[in-house]
């Protein structure tokens, strides 16, 4: 894997979480130290931060607890970083959510 493919899934993203009682926006911070990804998820509930995810080619995996409404949710999120467009999926205890968004910084 060239440094070039990973260095493009870093920065911060504007997005769409498309959850089943409606859409929440909010931004997605990636971070690549080390070989292992860190960042935030901010919505209007707050910050969630995490650690320890990975990086392979444009495809990017984490854990993280999310803040809801019913308190903090485990979601482990998939995604793929096209160009500066961002798409995944949180798989949450209660279902899935998809996650659409573009890259801002």
């Amino acid at each position: 894997m060239d440094a070039n493919s990973i260095t493009k899934v870093e920065g911060t993203y504007e997005i769409q979480v498309h959850t089943p009682m409606g859409v929440e926006q909010g931004t997605l911070e990636l971070v690549l130290e080390n070989g292992s990804l860190s960042g935030t998820i901010t919505n209007k509930k707050g910050i969630s931060e995490f650690t320890g995810g990975t990086v392979s080619g444009n495809e990017v995996t984490f854990n993280t607890k999310i803040k809801t409404p019913m308190g903090r949710l485990k979601a482990s999120v998939a995604g793929v970083v096209e160009g500066n467009n961002f798409s995944g999926t949180a798989k949450l205890p209660l279902g899935s959510a998809k996650i659409e968004g573009k890259k801002i910084n």
